[in-house]
């Protein structure tokens, strides 16, 4: 224990607010886009190799996709949070028992993942809005994807720990290898073998488990300073207790993004089919489901960057709190601030700007498709520029241990406001309608978040 005694952990209470931000949010940034493209490049191969009937079958499985993710964000960032808070206490037994007990968590988690998965997956993707030609297709790509659900859960929910002790350009490394050969098998699978939606099915398995392997290897290594220990494996009652609680705000996000998928699933495929042309074997809904899938890719692009960016603050905020060190807390919210809403900004005017050119790649010989997914996203994307607002602002409350105030936050943008507006506004609007409700969501977050956040700083002497 006496090495996290280093400079590289000291340097969180001392060294410049900028160089820390940056040294530990770059690589959160790289990590984020190296799982936006587990998504993308899917996507990417399946449309070019099977056409819009598989965008729209693995458009179907997102919502599934993502309550996988929010478990995994359950264990990885509510205890990555108490654990941050442990190190900069220097209490490292600890924190030791807090790590193990988390992956402990994510090991018996996947496992209640797969079996609810599959006995409920293809009443869950009827309900979404799957019809006659996109069930099977779907159905297909999520049987083999949940086969590796402790894979989803294990990569994503250790690599915070990583970070937090010190080592974010080895927490980036596993990502990329684990993106790397997604991206590779991808290929081989779809275009090669043409094996279709199985294939993309495969390379995401066969990738997470190779990131999976990876960064558990970090954590059995000679020089790691905190291990992997049977007799720290063991669940404690209490520290599962913090870990949910701290974990609750973050995964609620996921877990009310699933919910809002699957309801804007079903009234994409409503509105759709009031408002889109079919064209051959795909109905008006599965066409507007398919523009979603694209607009949804792009999208995620840049937000999992931008989330990474905000987390990657995470263990500086969660330490220098836990040392009462409140100045340099607020030092990094004002960095973060500055860089999110300007790289937020400027992503959306490209996005007004140019949004055929980055649709197009995912809808070859297809200008119906492009045309309206890039009419989807320009409505989708309107609001961009609000986002870090809220965000930043959450992150702040779960970095302190605040959880159900981030909690709050979070699902102001996904439930409290996004949902009511995405079930009303169709009624209005019809498929626009469906489309504007996440911007109007967007800019209301941001507001409740800075007031939040302002009436919380005023407390911080």
């Amino acid at each position: 224990m006496s090495k996290l005694n280093s400079d590289r952990l000291n340097s969180f209470g001392s060294a410049s607010i900028p160089k820390l931000v940056l040294q530990f949010s770059v690589p959160a940034i790289i990590s984020m886009l190296v799982n936006a493209l587990y998504n993308v490049v899917d996507r990417f191969f399946v449309g070019q190799g099977v056409g819009s009937l598989g965008i729209a079958g693995i458009t179907l499985c997102f919502p599934i996709f993502l309550f996988m993710m929010a478990m995994s964000m359950m264990v990885g960032v509510g205890g990555n949070t108490l654990f941050a808070i442990r190190l900069g206490q220097k209490k490292y037994i600890q924190a030791s028992i807090i790590l193990n007990n988390s992956f402990s968590l994510l090991i018996l988690m996947a496992i209640g993942v797969f079996t609810l998965g599959e006995i409920f997956m293809e009443p869950l993707l009827k309900l979404f809005g799957a019809s006659e030609q996109t069930l099977p297709v779907a159905s297909s790509y999520m049987r083999i994807i949940l086969c590796g659900a402790i894979f989803q859960t294990i990569a994503p929910g250790m690599n915070h720990f990583i970070r937090s002790m010190g080592h974010p350009k080895t927490a980036m490394f596993r990502e990329i290898v684990g993106a790397v050969t997604n991206i590779i098998l991808d290929y081989i699978f779809i275009m090669k073998f043409h094996w279709g939606i199985e294939g993309a099915a495969w390379a995401t398995l066969i990738s997470q488990l190779v990131a999976s392997a990876l960064i558990t290897q970090f954590f059995i290594k000679k020089d790691t300073p905190i291990k992997i220990r049977w007799r720290h494996m063991k669940l404690r009652v209490a520290y599962v207790r913090k870990i949910y609680i701290l974990g609750l705000p973050p995964s609620v996000m996921q877990i009310c993004n699933s919910l809002m998928n699957a309801i804007l699933a079903w009234s994409l495929t409503t509105y759709g089919n009031m408002s889109v042309q079919a064209v051959g074997a795909l109905s008006g809904g599965d066409m507007a489901i398919s523009a979603f899938g694209i607009t949804n890719s792009i999208v995620s692009i840049i937000i999992l960057p931008l989330l990474g960016f905000v987390h990657g603050t995470q263990p500086i905020i969660g330490y220098n709190y836990g040392a009462r060190l409140n100045a340099r807390v607020k030092e990094t919210l004002k960095f973060t601030f500055i860089y999110a809403g300007s790289f937020m900004f400027v992503t959306w005017a490209i996005l007004m700007w140019q949004a055929e050119t980055f649709v197009a790649p995912f809808a070859p010989n297809d200008p119906e498709l492009i045309k309206l997914s890039a009419w989807a996203m320009r409505i989708f994307a309107a609001a961009f520029f609000m986002i870090p607002f809220g965000m930043v602002s959450g992150n702040f409350f779960q970095g302190t241990g605040k959880a159900f105030r981030a909690m709050f936050l979070n699902a102001c943008r996904q439930v409290i406001l996004l949902i009511p507006f995405l079930l009303i506004l169709p009624h209005f609007f019809e498929l626009k309608g469906v489309f504007m409700a996440q911007p109007i969501a967007d800019t209301g977050a941001a507001i409740i978040g800075l007031a939040m956040l302002w009436h919380e700083l005023k407390k911080l002497k």
